[in-house]
């Protein structure tokens, strides 16, 4: 038993703040929290993979990246260009033509541990878990899962069953005191502006995170992030008031408005 007084100060009571990576998301109180689960939601392609990726490489903190929705080879591209600045399609000539040259820039990212099990299970997950505890001796301070939907489970209905994994991951992120953040699709009959509503999630999963972004491209090389959800600060369940960043998917570019390309 605890007493709240007695809790704070501790460096394990959860709900400490990842370390800022979008001035934009900071300003608009827009932070993933030790201990609790977020949530990047969106059509397939509008851009959720990128900010996670991107979310992971900038904060430099031990993460254990679960890629059940792409593989290997993809992943490594897409980083290469995040890290360097090259084209995918540049990056993948180069990671196939001097790989001594991709490895050292994709060392920059040695801190992040990638599981690329197609359907990984509640029980896969902890084990990867359990496994990079070994290694470092704590816990990752993130485990991104990409995406809701590969997670596996025994029977069940699949909206049910992504209902059921979530209160696991919820369970995960205050044993291990680590920032769980899951990707979801939304359902694309729902208009967005360019960022859908809460309501859009699919399987009706919006109780339990503390943060639900949606993404939507604009079209003209921005990224539309609205938080619909925020237990720490500003949401609009409607979508209809996202902040703004510079997008470029085939560099993999992603930063704030003020900064270079």
């Amino acid at each position: 038993m605890k007493t709240l007084s007695r809790a704070v100060g501790r460096p394990d009571i959860g709900g400490e703040p990842m370390p800022t990576v979008f001035r934009t998301f900071d300003a608009n109180q827009i932070v993933l929290r030790r201990a609790e689960v977020s949530m990047i939601a969106g059509t397939p392609g509008a851009g959720k993979s990128t900010l996670a990726l991107a979310l992971a490489l900038r904060m430099q903190a031990p993460t254990l990246y679960l890629s059940a929705d792409t593989n290997a080879h993809t992943m490594a591209m897409r980083l290469y260009s995040m890290i360097t600045g090259v084209s995918q399609g540049e990056a993948e000539k180069i990671i196939s033509e001097d790989p001594i040259n991709s490895r050292n820039n994709l060392a920059l990212a040695s801190h992040i541990y990638w599981s690329f099990d197609s359907a990984p299970s509640l029980s896969d997950i902890d084990d990867e878990v359990t496994a990079i505890e070994e290694l470092l001796g704590e816990a990752p301070a993130l485990i991104v899962i990409d995406n809701l939907m590969d997670i596996s489970m025994d029977g069940g209905e699949e909206f049910s069953n992504m209902r059921s994994a979530l209160k696991e991951l919820k369970y995960l992120a205050r044993d291990t005191n680590a920032a769980i953040l899951v990707l979801h699709h939304t359902q694309e009959g729902y208009v967005g502006e360019p960022c859908q509503p809460r309501s859009s999630l699919q399987g009706k999963v919006a109780q339990l995170p503390a943060l639900i972004l949606t993404v939507g491209q604009s079209g003209n090389g921005l990224l539309g992030v609205a938080a619909v959800k925020n237990r720490y600060g500003r949401a609009d369940q409607t979508g209809k008031t996202p902040v703004w960043l510079q997008f470029n998917p085939e560099y993999m570019f992603i930063a704030d408005m003020e900064e270079a390309r």
